[in-house]
């Protein structure tokens, strides 16, 4: 999903029942092992670098875990296969979170990989903008998913922005021919490590060149940040077994920390399984989102932690916005409990 985009990087849509299994499966059940199904976003792409290190790595088998991956159709299917209790664990988003919630699913989320949703717009520098006010006259092209124009059109009204004078045109989630050809002028809810360098791949430039674009993150105009590729679960199962989530997350975030500290390593490791994926785009992608892990809240708790005050913020903006159709009580939605040395 933008941050909250649903499929962006599929390669094909995949039904909730196709499993991805890359860790030992029936043998390593039969040696003991619990078994554990973790829904990913949708694809598995550069921000699930951390998670095929846990178990390349054997974290997962250290903590007596045998993980397979279900790859659902968007973020929104995962948590209902969550809830369902087709899988222990599953990555989601925290708006995800709080739309589920507002819908009676009883998930939430317990750690997060990213601080920061990095959601936002990004304008090529040929353009010559450099602040929100120019792109008056400018058409901009969004996926079509409901938050994102939400955030962009508030981070242009915030800056004073007429919006009658900013054409906003729906081109889906594959909008680079279109910025390419110049059909339109910039990206309306782009992702800070993704786009950005699809688009120097596209120039022949250093996937990493930030002197191609300027980006304008909703966070940083605005918008109440938010957090993204959280890992959620269900809270009756969560209460019924919280050492499962707790030796979990160990292997999790040690898997992380692996892949931030070997950013190369990691690219290779998860392109053994899936090839596919650009080598330049996803080292410059993971360089990104190891900075946007931290934060000056993980530096005093730890890695993957997250500030109900900040769900609280979302809550009121997405209530406001009309985008959920009832009030989220966010104590019941987020918990650090589960968190290594919790």
């Amino acid at each position: 999903m933008i941050d909250f985009r649903s499929g962006k990087f599929a390669l094909a849509a995949v039904a909730l029942s196709a499993l991805m299994t890359i860790a030992g499966g029936d043998a390593a059940n039969a040696q003991g092992k619990t078994a554990v199904k973790f829904a990913l976003l949708t694809q598995p792409n550069a921000w699930d670098a951390g998670t095929f290190a846990a178990v390349d790595q054997k974290f997962f088998e250290q903590e007596g875990l045998d993980v397979s991956f279900v790859s659902p159709a968007t973020p929104a299917d995962g948590l209902k296969l969550l809830a369902s209790g087709g899988v222990q664990f599953s990555t989601a988003h925290s708006t995800e979170v709080i739309t589920a919630r507002s819908r009676d699913l009883p998930v939430i989320s317990i750690a997060t990989n990213h601080q920061f949703g990095t959601a936002g717009i990004m304008m090529p520098s040929t353009t010559g903008v450099t602040t929100l006010k120019q792109l008056e006259g400018k058409t901009l092209g969004v996926t079509g998913i409901p938050f994102n124009k939400v955030m962009l059109e508030y981070s242009l009204k915030k800056s004073g922005v007429d919006l009658s004078k900013v054409k906003i045109v729906t081109v889906g989630f594959t909008p680079m021919p279109l910025l390419m050809s110049q059909r339109i002028d910039g990206l309306g809810d782009a992702i800070t490590w993704s786009e950005t360098a699809m688009y120097n791949s596209q120039l022949k430039k250093p996937a990493d060149d930030k002197s191609t674009y300027k980006f304008f993150a909703f966070y940083e105009n605005g918008v109440p940040r938010y957090y993204t590729f959280g890992v959620v679960a269900e809270e009756h199962a969560l209460a019924k077994n919280p050492d499962l989530a707790k030796r979990f997350l160990r292997a999790w975030a040690k898997g992380q920390a692996w892949a931030f500290a070997n950013q190369k390593a990691a690219i290779e490791n998860l392109r053994k399984h899936h090839p596919e994926l650009n080598e330049a785009e996803s080292l410059a992608n993971l360089a990104e989102i190891a900075r946007i892990s931290q934060s000056e809240e993980t530096k005093a708790h730890g890695f993957g932690w997250q500030d109900q005050a900040v769900w609280a913020k979302q809550e009121v903006f997405m209530r406001e916005a009309g985008l959920i159709p009832a009030p989220v009580d966010v104590s019941k939605a987020v918990t650090n409990a589960y968190l290594p040395g919790k």
